[in-house]
């Protein structure tokens, strides 16, 4: 029996370390965001895609550096092939007639060789060495724009789950009332000082806060699932948020709204980087109009033999060396260079037409966020004001309902008006958030420290 306790002593603190773990699981805006800069699947492959690029430009450096190459051939001609040759070379007799068929060649042929080939001039290596570069450049752009992706849904998801949860606790609070009220009224219906239908409305509302709760609980739990899948998290793992929408701080200096400009997005950079590299290309076809130059060298031993013993003595090897220059001339392409070069101007062209609609439309994107934010704002005022006043005409009504000149209607009434404006604050503030990062965003202040 000791023993068994023991083990399930055991069990249990195997346990307790893993339920710590897991009650530990509590994130800050800030250190979820850290999380999904790590460990979201798009910013991972952001990062795979610069480290391709950074393979890519030392890819293309060695083609630029010499090429060696070594090899060794070794041949059996098991029948040699003849070939006829007039008697009289053969006697020396110029009246003999007649052909004869004289085999060529060892039977065992051994050939080892060693070439060196290096590019002198390639003027495609020296615009795609750059073109390589230039791709590294903006893959690092593109990084930081995926970051930036998810700094933006991890930041939406975020406070998505904490109005939820605001939500909840702003029905329960409703519902905590609501019962008092409730309870309160059936005692008075009891000792005949109301009427059976003014528990029953309260009743009502009692009923769709409980379900309108359970609702709500779902969007949370479903808003946290979202916000996991943006951190790149396991939806099945727990996880709380320590934030709070008190600390939110909506205010922008002057000079930050002025000073707004096109270079600062993310998506110009993306931009101006494929318009370098469409030049690049044109650049590249135009070098293939000149010539090539490649410098080679090559040195071998060669051997031959009836006798496969002789192979291994090493006297009986002939060495062989050669140098060369090898220029090619493009002459005649049937004008597919021509026809490749317009084509890369056209490509050119429509990236300046692209660059000229991405600019505008940014520049509206700022305009409409800043007058969002304004809209917002503004409406989360009213909505502040109204929860107020509600606030103040529902427990009014209460008092004028407890000190008998005031009916059950009204402050049912109040209390749905008052639970409406709750909602309507909470929606204003939610837009508010929204508006708020979509002018970061738009001001390119969604940038993670690492950038």
């Amino acid at each position: 029996m000791k023993s068994r306790i023991n083990k399930y002593l055991l069990m249990l603190a195997l346990l307790l370390p893993a339920v710590a773990v897991k009650a530990q699981t509590e994130f800050s805006l800030n250190k979820a965001l850290e999380y999904a800069l790590i460990n979201n699947e798009n910013v991972k492959n952001a990062q795979l895609s610069t480290l391709d690029a950074e393979a890519q430009v030392f890819e293309t450096r060695a083609d630029g550096l010499p090429q060696v190459n070594a090899g060794f051939n070794y041949t059996n001609n098991l029948f040699i092939a003849k070939s006829p040759i007039p008697t009289s070379f053969i006697s020396g007799n110029p009246n003999d007639e007649g052909v004869t068929l004289v085999g060529f060649g060892a039977q065992h042929i051994g050939n080892l060789n060693v070439g060196l080939e290096q590019m002198i001039w390639d003027g495609s290596f020296f615009i795609g060495l750059q073109a390589a570069k230039v791709l590294r450049e903006k893959v690092i752009v593109d990084k930081a724009k995926a970051e930036v992706d998810v700094i933006e849904q991890v930041t939406k998801a975020y406070y998505l789950v904490l109005v939820n949860q605001t939500r909840v606790d702003l029905i329960n609070a409703n519902l905590e009332t609501l019962n008092t009220t409730l309870d309160e009224t059936r005692t008075l219906y009891e000792n005949g000082f109301a009427e059976r239908i003014d528990v029953s409305r309260l009743q009502v509302q009692t009923n769709n806060l409980l379900a309108e709760r359970s609702g709500v609980e779902q969007a949370v739990k479903t808003s946290k699932d979202l916000l996991k899948l943006s951190m790149g998290m396991p939806v099945e793992e727990e996880i709380t948020l320590s934030d709070q929408l008190e600390t939110l701080d909506f205010k922008y200096d002057q000079s930050e709204l002025e000073g707004f400009s096109i270079g600062n997005r993310l998506e110009v950079q993306q931009l101006n980087y494929l318009k370098e590299l469409a030049g690049l290309q044109i650049k590249n076809t135009t070098s293939q109009y000149i010539p090539k130059v490649t410098f080679n060298a090559g040195w071998g031993r060669n051997t031959g033999s009836n006798d496969f013993s002789d192979l291994t003595d090493g006297k009986k090897w002939f060495s062989n060396s050669q140098i060369g220059l090898n220029v090619s001339i493009p002459i005649f392409d049937g004008l597919r260079k021509k026809y490749t070069i317009q084509r890369n101007k056209i490509e050119l062209e429509t990236l300046n037409n692209q660059y000229g609609l991405l600019t505008n439309s940014l520049t509206q994107e700022f305009e409409n966020a800043k007058r969002n934010l304004e809209v917002s704002l503004e409406q989360l005022e009213v909505q502040e004001s109204n929860m107020e006043l509600a606030q103040e005409v529902s427990s009014i009504t209460k008092e004028k309902y407890k000190e008998g000149v005031g009916s059950n209607l009204e402050v049912t009434n109040a209390e749905k008006d008052y639970k409406e404006a709750e909602t309507n604050y909470l929606n204003a503030l939610y837009n508010a958030i929204i508006a708020k990062v979509d002018l970061d965003k738009a001001l390119g202040k969604l940038r993670s420290n690492d950038n």
